[in-house]
Order: structure tokens, then sequence, then C-alpha cells
């Protein structure tokens, strides 16, 4: 049996020192007596200025090889003993190229992502151990979060339009304001953003739901409703914050039926993943008004298409899915690294391990 995975990663590294990996001190040491080669690692990731790039600096202990195509994976792959994917380059391609070019050498597969949905879709091997970095900007992601439903509910939007037309629209944004104080949030997915949105919704005096696949409540959550009863909780939101995991039992989990459960005066905002809202069902409530508006960081095809309905609604907010951008990314990434490069090198549970769903016997 493959260890439990450990809880979620929480970030800290207050200090910004470079952490200490401690990747199998004696063996390390020995390595250097004997002239050994060094542990062999290999990145591979979306954009050439990646920060994740400085894991070579603050990792020299590991041979890093960077890559930037499925041809060079597979070259790049014989003899490595860890792999650090993003999220983002996981394609069919990529999973042939793991496949084809990893040797019985390959001991870890990390993800400098929270969500690897790709990387399963792609194929993951059964026998490496696979961590992701959720958790790791869990803080901003819940700021952005709330961020999107202030700007909604405020209308910051018809702010910018009024004051493009050098207009002091007082009365017209006034009366369409909203408060968050005293009012539901109902936040699907109870992970490490949904408990920090959460968190956050607390401070500013709401009243915060819950909606997992467990239901569950306890800490931020004043209630919690298992999947099987999203319906109750959409009914008594003032807000929507979609946090949840993308799998296949997520897609298009807010459809036509969920959206028609919510109050005609609510706001959904979306900082997980686009395919878990559908956009046509989307488009059609606010269109025909039985919601108020929507924020989105992500949507299902990014980048979303010139010709989508969705840029030209007047009470929806389209957030180029930068909800994870902000000073503190890399350090509580390299960390969380760190941290489980510590712990391979020692033989103990990893944190963040991945862990497939059971499947469920049919009925």
């Amino acid at each position: 049996m493959p260890p439990a995975p450990a809880p979620f990663y929480s970030g800290g590294n207050p200090g910004g020192q470079r952490p200490c990996s401690t990747w199998n001190g004696e063996a390390e040491g020995e390595a250097r007596e004997t002239g050994a080669a060094a542990v062999k690692a290999v990145l591979y990731t979306f954009r050439r200025a990646d920060p994740v790039l400085g894991f070579a600096e603050d990792f020299p202990e590991l041979d890093w090889s960077f890559v930037w195509s499925p041809e060079e994976l597979v070259r790049a792959l014989p003899g490595a003993e860890v792999l650090v994917l993003n999220n983002r380059i996981c394609t069919k391609e990529t999973g042939a190229a793991l496949a084809r070019g990893r040797s019985p050498a390959l001991r870890w597969i990390h993800f400098v992502s929270a969500g690897i949905e790709r990387g399963i879709a792609m194929g993951l091997p059964d026998d490496v151990p696979v961590t992701t970095s959720a958790g790791t900007k869990a803080r901003v992601v819940a700021e952005h979060a709330m961020t999107l439903l202030l700007a909604a509910s405020r209308r910051l939007r018809d702010m910018g339009e009024a004051q493009r037309h050098h207009h002091w629209a007082r009365v017209e944004i006034n009366g369409r304001m909203r408060s968050l104080e005293g009012a539901t949030l109902a936040v699907l997915g109870m992970g490490a953003i949904g408990r920090e949105v959460a968190r956050k919704a607390r401070a500013f005096d709401m009243d915060v739901i819950g909606v997992s696949r467990r239901g569950a409540a306890g800490g931020d959550f004043a209630e919690a409703y298992p999947r099987a009863r999203m319906a109750e909780a959409l009914s008594r939101a003032d807000a929507v914050v979609v946090a949840t995991d993308s799998d296949p039992s997520s897609h298009h989990l807010i459809d036509d039926a969920a959206l028609a459960a919510m109050k005609p005066t609510a706001y959904l905002v979306n900082v997980a993943r686009g395919e878990i809202v559908d956009e046509a069902a989307l488009v059609r409530a606010i269109g025909a008004g039985s919601l108020a508006g929507a924020a989105l960081d992500v949507t299902e095809e990014e980048p979303l298409d010139p010709a989508s309905p969705l840029w030209d609604m007047a009470n929806v907010i389209v957030s180029p899915h930068v909800s994870g951008g902000g000073s503190n990314g890399y350090p509580n990434l390299r960390d969380l690294f760190a941290e489980n490069l510590a712990r391979l090198g020692t033989g103990r549970p990893l944190v963040n391990r991945y862990q497939p769903a059971p499947i469920e016997a049919p009925a």
C-alpha cells in the first residue's frame, strides 16, 4: 500500500532563507568524495521566464536539465530520478514522451501546479509517487477570489466605465451596489483554497457554508453540504465561489440545474478550473437575468475565444487566469519542493501525494 498523503502544504519560510533539502546527506557526501554523479533531475515547464527555473540555483545538489518539448523530454529522462512538471505542458505527446523516455531510476514526479488534471489525462506511471503543489498559492488565490467578489458586488466595472466617460455616476451606481456584510457565501470545494476563501470571507462578516464530497463542517464553515445536496447550498447563497478540484466528477458541476438553483441576485466566482462551469449555461442564465453576474479567472478554453459573449456582458468580469500571481508564489513552491526532497531522501511519506480517487462499484 502507498503511504497516505500528508496534509496540504500551508506555506512558510517567512525569513526568505534558502531551504535545506537534506537529500540523503550521507550519500551526497560520499558521492562528492568518490566523484560519483549527482542525482539527475529534469524540469519541464511552459515558459523560459518561469520562476521555478530557480530550482537549479536553490538545489545545486541536483544535476538539472531543463526541457522545452516532448522530444527533449525523451532525450533527458534516461537516468533521471526526479521529474518536475507543470500541468500546462501535459498533453498526449508529453505522456507518450514520459512513457517512452523514463527509466527504472525515476523515483518521484512533482508538479509545480496545484491542479494536475492534464497530467492525469496524459497518463502518469502507477509505480512512481506523484506530488502536487496544492496549497502553495491558496492564500493569494483566495485573495483574488475575494477581489473578484468585491469588484462585482461594489460595481467596480461600472465605476471604470463611468470614469472613462468622465461621468459622476453616484446615483446610478449607488443603487446597484451590494455589501458582503451578512451575506451568505457558498464555497464549492473545502480544500486549501476553499478554506482560505472561507477565512477571508469571515473577515468581511459573511456567513460561510461549504460544499464538498463528504460535507464535513468545521473551521470557518458554519455548515457543510455533500455534493448530493449542493442545490440546497446554492439556493441559500448570495455568492458562490468555485474552488474545487477538476476531475471527471466535477466537469460541468455548475450546469443549468445548478444555476437555476441559485438566487437571481447571486454572483458566481470561479478560481478553480474553467471546465467546472458550463459556460453556455452561464451565458444563458446571465442573459435571462436569472443570475446577477459572474467573475471568472478561468474559462473552459484558454485563452477565452474573442467571439465569446462573456467578453461583452456588462455584469461579467473576465480575469485571465492570474489568481495565483503574486510575490509569494516562488518561495512557497521552493519550500514545498525542499520538504519533499528531504522526505524522499529519508524515505518518509511525501507531502501532497496524489492518490487516485477509488473507483466506485456499480450499484
